[in-house]
Parts: C-alpha cells; structure tokens; sequence
C-alpha cells in the first residue's frame, strides 16, 4: 500500500492529510474566537477523512465501518446545512493571510493539481479513490485505433504519458473534463465570492480552501463526481437566470441522479420568480439525458467512461441488488433502504415550499443538504462522494449575510435587457 498511493507530486495521501490540517488552520482557524462557527466548520471539513482512509487501506474489501463512519459525518455535515438556514446574520472573519498571499498560494497549488491531473497514471487514479465504482467495465488496454501506423506514428508524437496513451480516447477525454471541472470549480467559487458574496477576498479563501482540502486530491480525476459539482457552482453563480440555471442543474442530475433533488429545491426558490422556467428546462434536461444513456447504444459506454452514472449503478430502480464490496448496504437487506429514499423524497418536497421565500444563503444550505443526504440511499460507494458537495460546503462557510439576495421579478426583467449579476432585493 505505502507509495501505490505516491502521485507525480511525489507525496503520498498520509503527509497531503497532515499538510492540509496545517494549511487550513493556519489560514483560517480564529484564535481570537475559539468557539466561532467557522473553527467548527474548519473541523467538520476533516470529519471525513478517516472514512475515506480506512477504505484506500482495503480498497478490495472496505470494511463496514469505514461506511458507518461515512455515514456518521455525513449526518453531521446534514446537521450542519439545516442549522445554518437558522444563521441569518454572519460575522465578518478574514482570514489569517492577505488576499494576495491566498492567491499567491492557491494558483500555485492548482498548478500542481492539473499536472497531477494530466500525469497520474489511470492505475493510481482508480487506487487513490474511495468512490471508485465498486464494478468497472473492463477497457482494452489499448485505444480502437492504436494498431493502425498512422494512429501509433500520432500517439507517439503526443506529448502524454505513457500510462494514458494505452487508455485513448475515453482517459483522456475523462482528464480534460476533469482539468475543466477543477478550473470551473475555482473560477466559480472566485466569482461567487467576487460578485455574489461581494467580497474578493472571501472567493479566494473559498478557493484556496477547496485546493487545498485532501478531497480534492484523493478524488482528483473522478471526472463524474467533478462535472457535476461545477455544474452546480455554475448554477450558483448564475441563480438570477432561471433558465440557464436550470440547463445546469439539469445537466448534473442527468450526470449522476444523486443531484435530482436538487430541482425541487430550486424550483421553490424561483417560486413565482421564474419557476416554470427552470423547472421545464431542468426537467427536460433530465428527460434527454436518461433517453439518450437508454437508446442511444454509443452514448451510454462513453458516459460511464467519462465518469457518469446511472439510476440503476446508483439504486433508484426496483429489484436491484448492492455490489458485493463497495457499499454499506451490501450486507443489509435492501427493504431497509426503502425509508431512507422515501425520507430524502420528503426532504426534497420539503425543501420545495419551507422557506416560503428563500434567499441565496438559504439555497446554498439547502443544497448542500439534499447532496449529503443522497449519500444515504447511495447505492455504490454511498458517502464517499464528499466532492458531490464540497464546494457547496465551503461557500456556506465562507458566506456572508445574504438576506438580500433573491430572485425578484424586478430583477428578472432587467436580465432580458442589462447582463448584471447582481439583483436588487
């Protein structure tokens, strides 16, 4: 196990653990406020990791308590996002370094994150993540193609690793979207906190917080997981565009379904504002997306190679049965997880009509809830998707008082005409 782990930065997930607690406290911790909500919430961001540990230590044959600890800090992080709907007011905490030394350290960072991304081998990729898919397709070890001269003479003049060039094309299409969600994901979160936050500083803590974190690393090229996490972000950042949130939103449900109910929560958060709008594009979106993964027989392989998963991968079809090692409901009877989809189901109908008028701070918790609690009924891997809501996590911890901040119609119309991102309340 000791160095399989070992990325092209050359540290293994052991000391990347232990350099990640030492950043972020340094960074953020408030010692002038011991028990202020952000040093609890810097300590939740870690609560996860000795899950995800125990998994890369038996990736084979998980045992049953690196799920329970799973599960167990995931409820934590659901407590955490339905508290916070109760912080209407923020206090104002700087971090600890200046803005230009965060962003000194955050592009730096990201350097070295997309060239990992780039270099790991597909092998190290797959051993490294704990919500790697319990059953894979297997893949030929070379690309359709590669024994043609004028693909291998293309290959060789390619200037990748060897490692990826066997695994042409479905790989290295996988990288790029994976370079992408990364570089959507910290753009994003820079402009959440530039424009919506109406704190520049603020974004590139959040960014240099999401780097930074041992998630992001351990699940770096879990493309899957990855697109659908930018796509919400984007979704964000974009909340005053009912129509184009809802392209978003549509799209990462129909990536992976976990992401499904989050169209009820934002369909009451646009409540009279543009709710029929997202709601008919998010739900088309979804529609299209199962039409073409079940009819369309080109379209679903290169989808589960670039990451995506199914209703049936993830258990929201009858009669179908948990992997064998890979879940904490394999062991379980599966009529004992018929009242964990049906309590997320009332959450996420809940979610649609409390609060009566919603405000963007109240859209992010809820979201982030309804993300941790699918890691319940999850059927694969169910808990270890913690980059699923990272971000969404981060920016509620980094959020300022947003009590404004709501979709009205005033603002809407000025959409159609004007380009700003910034609604009147």
């Amino acid at each position: 196990m000791e160095g399989s782990l070992d990325s092209a930065l050359g540290l293994g997930w052991e000391v990347w653990l232990y350099l990640s607690i030492l950043t972020l406290l340094t960074l953020f911790f408030k010692f002038g406020r011991f028990w202020s909500v952000r040093n609890l919430d810097l300590l939740l961001l870690f609560v996860m990791a000795p899950g995800m540990l125990m998994i890369l230590g038996r990736p084979l044959d998980p045992p049953l308590s690196a799920y329970i600890w799973l599960f167990s800090g995931s409820g934590l992080w659901l407590l955490r996002c339905l508290l916070d709907l109760g912080l209407s007011r923020r206090p104002l905490l700087e971090p600890n370094l200046n803005a230009s030394g965060l962003l000194c350290l955050s592009v730096g960072v990201l350097g070295l994150l997309l060239t990992e991304t780039v270099l790991l081998p597909v092998e190290d990729g797959a051993a490294r993540n704990p919500a790697e898919r319990s059953e894979r397709e297997e893949r030929p070890a070379v690309a359709p193609g590669a024994n043609n001269a004028t693909v291998r003479t293309m290959l060789s003049m390619v200037p990748l690793p060897t490692s990826l060039k066997r695994q042409l094309p479905q790989v290295i299409a996988s990288r790029v979207l994976a370079v992408l969600a990364h570089l959507t994901l910290v753009v994003g979160l820079l402009g959440i906190g530039w424009r919506l936050f109406e704190r520049p500083i603020t974004g590139v803590a959040m960014a240099t917080c999401y780097l930074v974190l041992p998630y992001t690393r351990m699940e770096l090229v879990d493309s899957g997981q990855l697109i659908s996490s930018a796509l919400i972000v984007a979704a964000v950042f974009w909340y005053a565009r009912p129509a184009l949130a809802g392209v978003l939103i549509g799209l990462a449900a129909g990536w992976i379904p976990a992401c499904i109910g989050l169209i009820a929560t934002w369909c009451g958060f646009y409540r009279g504002r543009g709710a029929a709008r997202f709601t008919i594009v998010a739900s088309s979106v979804v529609t299209v997306c199962a039409l073409l993964g079940r009819w369309s027989p080109g379209v679903a392989p290169w989808a589960r190679a670039l990451g995506a998963r199914s209703i049936v991968e993830v258990g929201l079809l009858p009669h179908f049965e948990p992997v064998r090692n890979g879940s904490f409901w394999s062991s379980i009877d599966s009529s004992f997880r018929l009242p964990v989809l049906i309590a997320y189901l009332l959450l996420a109908i809940g979610t649609m009509f409390w609060p009566a008028e919603k405000s963007l701070a109240e859209l992010i918790s809820m979201s982030g809830a309804l993300l941790v609690a699918s890691q319940f009924w999850y059927l694969d891997k169910g808990g270890a998707l913690v980059m699923l809501y990272l971000p969404l996590a981060i920016a509620m911890m980094f959020r300022p008082t947003l009590a404004t901040r709501r979709p009205s119609r005033a603002a809407l119309r000025r959409r159609i005409t004007s380009s700003t991102l910034n609604p009147s309340p």
